[in-house]
């Protein structure tokens, strides 16, 4: 069951982004935030149903990433979201893509996911959500304060989560070769 709310997760994205940028910002919003809110609820059935799999640990973090940069470029294109925010926020996922590859085959054991890292995709899927409530009939403008501030948090945690899951590589990878 979490591994089919994350595939859920990753099958609404081409449906939300098509509304949004079609002006469907309401029924956008509301789907992307009840894919959101699935990010949480997988994890939670996994922990206390034992349902952890090797899929699921690459699955959601996928489906996170994914799901973050989607609104990111649609905010963006919007003039919602800043661009160096959007460079910064999808920058630090393409570079943790491009590396994952060598840190997964070389280090020794599987980095594990930091509080740090789950309070950054937290904050920035909800800050993201209120950005883009701010482009609906739901409240309008009083959602931009909301969401920009819960981004820019989300931001700063992102690059910090970043740097300590690279550390953690290091060490791991370091580890493997009998270095430390």
């Amino acid at each position: 069951m979490p591994n089919v709310l994350s595939a859920l997760r990753l099958a609404l994205v081409p449906v939300f982004v098509w509304l949004f940028v079609t002006r469907r910002e309401e029924a956008a919003v509301v789907l992307y935030g009840l894919g959101a809110s699935t990010d949480w609820l997988d994890g939670y059935i996994a922990r206390r149903t034992g349902q952890i799999t090797e899929l699921g640990r690459l699955l959601d973090p996928l489906a996170d990433r994914i799901y973050i940069a989607a609104l990111v470029v649609a905010l963006t294109i919007r003039g919602v979201l800043p661009l160096w925010l959007a460079v910064g926020i999808v920058g630090r996922d393409a570079l943790l893509l491009a590396l994952f590859p060598l840190v997964d085959r070389k280090a020794t054991a599987r980095i594990r996911v930091n509080f740090i890292g789950k309070t950054a995709t937290a904050s920035l899927l909800g800050g993201l959500t209120f950005l883009a409530l701010s482009e609906t009939s739901f409240g309008g403008e009083v959602w931009e304060p909301i969401g920009f501030a819960l981004v820019v948090v989300g931001f700063v945690l992102y690059w910090i989560s970043g740097i300590m899951y690279a550390r953690s590589a290091r060490a791991s990878m370091g580890a493997g070769r009998g270095g430390g």
